[in-house]
């Protein structure tokens, strides 16, 4: 299993607030510990193949030790820029890197017994978190999905280009594989492994503020 941690992707919803990217808060629950680090030394449990895709020349990424980085080209989506990084002959794993994950989400993404495509979420608001809507945290697939995850993916980048629509790629990812329409916010549970705890997407400075684990009670 190879696990690619996305963390190159755009910070303007962020925008610098605290003056590092989101993907390096703070956790105070923690002992202050950045929100990569901490995932990262998480995946080290699970596999000896963990790869971050961070922004290029930006150094504060490369500080943790035991794994791999890699900057890629800027690119369209979290499938794009680890398109070169995907186990040639076993199961990937691919983590949002600015996602708080507890140890059990991990578990849950780790020790999935789907064979095919599948992607880690919550489907609506979290009344844990205060979230006011739904959020993707992870997805997975088998090097035999390789063809048809670009075909999908080429799919979704057109559509997005179009203007058509222009929801995050990785729920449009998910719709493709369920064969729903690309618009609409449905989840097949073939396709789709519900995750609600304090697992969450932190992209705002609000996200941030309240979620429990970067408050010290």
């Amino acid at each position: 299993m190879r696990i690619i941690i996305a963390a190159s992707g755009s910070q303007h919803k962020w925008n610098e607030h605290l003056d590092v990217p989101s993907h390096l808060c703070p956790l105070t629950r923690h002992g202050g510990i950045p929100l990569l680090h901490r995932t990262i030394e998480q995946c080290l449990r699970y596999s000896d193949q963990v790869i971050t895709t961070i922004p290029m020349l930006d150094e504060r990424y490369i500080s943790v030790p035991g794994h791999h980085w890699f900057a890629p080209p800027e690119s369209r989506s979290e499938f794009e820029s680890s398109q070169g990084l995907w186990h040639e002959s076993g199961r990937t794993v691919l983590l949002l890197g600015d996602v708080y994950f507890t140890d059990e989400a991990l578990d849950t993404i780790m020790w999935s017994k789907s064979k095919s495509y599948q992607a880690f979420g919550r489907y609506k608001a979290s009344e844990i978190t205060g979230t006011p809507y739904g959020e993707l945290f992870a997805a997975s697939w088998w090097s035999s999905d390789h063809y048809e995850l670009l075909r999908k993916m080429d799919l979704v980048h057109e559509t997005r280009a179009s203007g058509r629509i222009t929801r995050p790629p990785g729920w449009m990812m998910l719709r493709a594989w369920q064969g729903t329409p690309l618009s609409k916010h449905l989840v097949d549970p073939r396709w789709f492994t519900e995750i609600n705890d304090e697992t969450d997407d932190i992209d705002f400075p609000a996200d941030y503020d309240r979620h429990p684990a970067t408050r010290s009670n």
